[in-house]
């Protein structure tokens, strides 16, 4: 049975693991090699999910099955206090099994009370994007070169989140 908890300080180095592969897998043929070796150690190193699991302006969650984590997402509020999702990855055997909705419900739960929640994904990215539009996210802008993301052409996408 998997269970969606919040992070750990204690799992860093096996969400910092998780998403660099998932990053590796999905943007490997977008990204010259020195580029994406850069873009996953600037995202998603051991020190810094150990950081962002003691932030309290972030929420990862953490699927686990077995004690293994086999998938995670990232929020967190900004400045304006808008909710951003930055990161939903899963181990690939566990695509299509309906965790990824889970761990999307999770989410959105946790950011209930607010009005709307965005996020943003690298254009091309079909399968996340498809994704996010069966979740009720639609884009709202586009940006031709996403200095958060290694200057990558990229999609906002946003949706209201009901109260309740």
């Amino acid at each position: 049975m998997i269970q969606i908890r919040e992070m750990q300080a204690e799992d860093a180095l096996a969400v910092s693991n998780l998403y660099a592969d998932s990053w590796k897998r999905t943007y490997g043929g977008s990204f010259e090699p020195p580029d994406l070796k850069t873009e996953i150690a600037k995202r998603f190193s051991v020190e810094k999910q150990m950081r962002e699991a003691l932030d309290p302006h972030i929420i990862t969650l953490v699927a686990v099955e077995n004690e293994k984590i086999v998938g995670a997402s990232l929020s967190e509020m900004d400045t304006r206090n808008q909710a951003w999702i930055d990161r939903m990855h899963l181990l690939p055997e566990y695509h299509g099994t309906g965790l990824a909705d889970d761990l999307m419900r999770a989410t959105l739960v946790k950011h209930s009370g607010l009005q709307s929640i965005a996020l943003k994904v690298i254009k091309g990215n079909d399968r996340a994007i498809a994704f996010y539009e069966k979740h009720g996210f639609a884009i709202t802008d586009e940006i031709a070169s996403d200095e958060q993301v290694g200057g990558a052409a990229s999609v906002v996408m946003s949706r209201t989140i009901p109260r309740g």
